[in-house]
This record gives C-alpha cells, sequence and structure tokens, in this order.
C-alpha cells in the first residue's frame, strides 16, 4: 500500500516538474520571438543613389525614406540615421531603390575614381545609350556585358551590286564590368537623360561606365566615335566568342 502511494506521488511530483519545465520553455520562446520582433525605424533609398555621394548629401537632399522593420532581419550596422561622422565620407558603390543603406557602404572619397571603386591596373570608360542599345534597362552596376558595334563595310562591289551601303555587326568587347549606369547628376545622384534631339522619339539615354584597359578603352571610344554600340547582358555561363560577325551580304547564311 505504502508503495501504491509512494508511487502515485513520485508520478504528481514529475507531472509537477514536467509541467514547469515546459512552461518555462514556453516563456523563453515567447520572449525570444518578441524580442527578435521589436520594431526599428531604419533607412531605405528613395532612388537609385550614385558612388560618390557624401552622407551630407543624402540629408540635404532627403535621399532616404524611414520605414519600420523587424529587428532581427537587419544586418548590425543598419542606418536608422546619418551621423555626422558620415557626412564627409561617400557612398563606395550605387545604392539601387529601396536597398537598405548600411554603414559599410560608406568610405573615404578617392581623387582618381570620384568614389567609384575601379579595379587595379584599370580604367573607367563612359558611354551614352538609348535604353533599348542597353538590355532594356536591365544593366546595373556590377553587371558584366557584351559590347557589340555596327559600322559601315566599305565595300564598292556591295554598294555597286545592292544599290546600298554594307553595314556590318561584330563583337567588340567579350566581357566587362559595368561599375555604373546613369548620368552623375548634382550631389552624385544618378538620373537618367533625355535628350532635347530625343524627345521627339521619347528616347532616354543612359551613361553606362565601365572598367577597361587601355587597348579596350581604345577600341570601345573609337567605336563610340566612328560606329554605334549595342551591349548584351552576360552570366557566369554565358558563352562569348569574338569572331568574323556578319554584315548584309552574310546576314543570312
Amino acid at each position: 500500500m505504502t508503495r501504491r502511494i509512494l508511487g502515485v506521488v513520485l508520478a504528481i511530483v514529475l507531472a509537477v516538474v514536467g509541467t514547469a519545465a515546459v512552461l518555462l520553455y514556453v516563456s523563453r520562446t515567447r520572449d525570444s520571438v518578441a524580442e527578435g520582433q521589436t520594431a526599428v525605424t531604419v533607412l531605405v533609398a528613395k532612388q537609385r543613389i550614385s558612388a560618390g555621394t557624401t552622407g551630407a548629401a543624402l540629408k540635404e537632399r532627403e535621399l532616404f525614406d524611414e520605414v519600420v522593420m523587424p529587428a532581427a532581419t537587419l544586418p548590425d550596422d543598419t542606418l536608422t540615421s546619418v551621423p555626422g561622422e558620415l557626412d564627409d565620407l561617400v557612398l563606395t558603390h550605387d545604392v539601387q531603390p529601396r536597398q537598405l543603406l548600411l554603414k559599410g557602404m560608406f568610405g573615404a572619397a578617392t581623387k582618381l575614381s570620384g568614389g567609384i571603386a575601379v579595379p587595379d591596373k584599370m580604367m573607367a570608360v563612359s558611354v551614352k545609350l538609348t535604353a533599348e542599345e542597353e538590355v532594356g534597362g536591365f544593366v546595373r552596376p556590377g553587371s558584366e556585358i557584351a559590347v557589340f558595334w555596327s559600322y559601315k563595310v566599305l565595300d564598292p562591289q556591295f554598294k555597286k551590286a545592292a544599290g546600298e551601303d554594307n553595314h556590318g555587326t561584330r563583337l567588340l568587347l567579350p566581357r566587362v564590368e559595368v561599375l555604373a549606369v546613369g548620368a552623375y547628376g548634382e550631389d552624385g545622384v544618378t538620373s537618367a537623360r533625355q535628350d532635347t534631339e530625343n524627345e521627339q522619339t521619347g528616347k532616354v539615354t543612359l551613361l553606362v561606365t565601365v572598367a577597361v584597359t587601355q587597348a579596350d578603352a581604345e577600341r570601345l571610344i573609337h567605336a563610340v566615335r566612328n560606329a554605334e554600340l549595342y551591349l548584351a547582358l552576360l552570366t557566369d555561363s554565358s558563352e562569348v566568342r569574338p569572331g568574323a560577325g556578319v554584315d548584309n551580304s552574310t546576314i543570312l547564311h
């Protein structure tokens, strides 16, 4: 009888201890979840902001919005305000619309690059293109692109036979990195520009800045001055090979 009573008492004690342990676990989990869901007001970009924009310009031009997000989902250096220590520092890369502003995005400006991070032994060159020539506007800073050029072929025999000049298109640069897209406007804000000559057609022109070697810069600048350019957006697996290209006489072959 005594053993039976002891067994019942032990069962009750174990049940109480087990229930207390479960309640403690649930309480701690609830506290942890509540802490992770603490609301924090952070800063996001209103629009694309180009590399070289200072912290002071961000505040003066009100280039950011304040949004509320759960604290647990944010990087440690997310900005809740723009402190004075960032006033003279600049964004080292373009910031895309609605992107979080982080303290690590800022660094010291350089006279050589103007805030654009140009790879070692390379140089930055800009070309002006319409949106359709730069993949409908999908080219972004950090993209890798191929550059094609279309040009007039000096072919008197073709002109005599066809009654028109021959034109060709070839791959000019197989793979280059895009550093910035857009015009470097007041306080470094990136913007698209609609030239007066294009107002009738509604075409928008953009400056695309790429990192190139001296030899590639010479090819690119020469093509800009003497022909027309067209960009292709690449992935890591894109296959790009220089070749003879096509002209009016070979395009269907």
